[in-house]
């Protein structure tokens, strides 16, 4: 299959707000709703709709998400929970329809807007940055604008790291990838790195980040016995690592907020408590402190899941259902499991998560084949996909990545810059 952009000899109003959204994604979520309804409003009366059509038609995306939409629409109907109040029930299935947000994206023709928009991005990704650098130093302004770089804030917070991951493996795909060598370059990959793993505070930010900057090498790099060495002597590092914090003394909290020490010392810190809080879930160990309730929440989802895996419980069922056999614990006022897998299997069962792996499936095809193109811009935009999509699927483990709409519509806006104009 092969893959072309459909140009546009100029920017329209559309296309100007779209390319300004990644700047809303560093503040309260209020900016980011705001340019999405600033972008919708010019998407309708712009109009241009053969045109539009046209595009979205042959978009490799339009296909899976429709069929992610129905699957899921026709499972929370006919798998109702009796669980689920009439009112509660639409909302959790909205929650499932996130990606169709994505379609007026894909209308769009390709342009020089998509590059101005993934600069936009690497500089609001700086600020976020130097607004983090800030607060360490003491220098934030107390006020609300400022207060996800301040104080932990849950999803928000993390989306932070792991936009600032995300921005620090695009700077080493230019450096690496595409041979874009300069000082300044190398500046930023390492001031945006170093802001995702030490100041962020969230272990996400550092995971993905770790991946990322694999994923680029790995595509990049021409393989050869220094290579397999490489990757031989990473695992090794990762074993070594994972022996020396399992064997560590018992910190006596994994409550970053709790302790006040370096990043440095935070990083080790959080390293230690999660290896030791998976160990404990390995072995079948409870975990003896909040931070460590996750494990908790995976133990109790997987026994509701194992008693309906093909269609789940129903839309919407996790909660009620787990807060009853939770009852008592750390975790039993948690509203999600933390998991878009576990989510998706309690509630709409492998029927329902195989329609999303379509999705994701589908996005990892397309940035293969555009990796392999001959083009340079087709081969940036292909590891800007991939990138995405690693973020993705492996934040989806431990975050609701699609659940949520503070992380879902921040990956669908940024998924404009390599799929908006593509098609088949």
């Amino acid at each position: 299959m092969e893959y072309f952009f459909s140009p546009s000899p100029k920017e329209g109003v559309s296309e100007r707000i779209l390319m300004w959204l990644p700047l809303t994604l560093f503040f309260p979520v209020g900016f980011m709703y705001a340019g999405l309804f600033a972008f919708w409003i010019s998407w309708v009366l712009t109009g241009n709709w053969k045109n539009r059509w046209a595009i979205l038609r042959t978009s490799p995306l339009l296909l899976p998400i429709l069929l992610l939409s129905l699957i899921t629409l026709l499972i929370s109907l006919l798998n109702r929970s009796a669980l689920v109040a009439s009112n509660e029930l639409w909302s959790a299935v909205g929650h499932y329809q996130t990606y169709l947000l994505v379609l007026p994206f894909l209308t769009l023709a390709s342009g020089k807007w998509q590059e101005k928009m993934e600069n936009i991005f690497l500089g609001s990704a700086v600020l976020a940055a130097m607004l983090f650098l800030l607060n360490t130093m003491h220098l934030l302004p107390d006020i609300s604008l400022f207060k996800s770089y301040a104080v932990y804030l849950g999803n928000k917070s993390i989306l932070l790291g792991i936009l600032l991951a995300l921005a620090a493996c695009w700077m080493w795909a230019r450096i690496f990838f595409e041979r874009q060598v300069s000082v300044r370059n190398i500046a930023l990959f390492v001031f945006l790195a170093a802001a995702a793993v030490f100041l962020a505070k969230t272990r996400t930010a550092v995971l993905l980040f770790v991946l990322g900057f694999l994923a680029v090498t790995l595509c990049s790099i021409r393989w050869s016995w220094k290579s397999v060495l490489f990757i031989a002597v990473f695992i090794a590092s990762i074993s070594t690592f994972w022996t020396y914090a399992v064997n560590q003394p018992r910190p006596a909290t994994c409550v970053v907020n709790e302790v006040k020490a370096a990043p440095w010392e935070i990083l080790h810190l959080r390293a230690v408590c999660t290896l030791q809080q998976v160990n404990d879930l390995r072995e079948g160990r409870r975990s003896k402190d909040d931070d460590g309730m996750r494990s908790e929440i995976y133990r109790i989802t997987s026994g509701i899941i194992s008693e309906q895996p093909l269609l789940g419980h129903g839309a919407g069922s996790w909660m009620p259902i787990y807060h009853a056999r939770a009852n008592g614990l750390s975790s039993a006022t948690m509203t999600t499991p933390h998991s878009d897998y576990l989510l998706y299997l309690t509630e709409l069962g492998l029927i329902g998560l195989f329609a999303l792996i379509i999705i994701w499936g589908q996005q990892i095809r397309v940035s293969v084949t555009l990796l392999r193109s001959a083009s340079l811009s087709l081969r940036q935009r292909g590891m800007q996909l991939l990138l995405l999509t690693l973020f993705m699927t492996a934040g989806a483990f431990f975050n609701a990545i699609m659940r949520d709409a503070v992380f879902a519509v921040a990956f669908l806006i940024l998924l404009s810059i390599p799929l908006s104009g593509l098609r088949r």
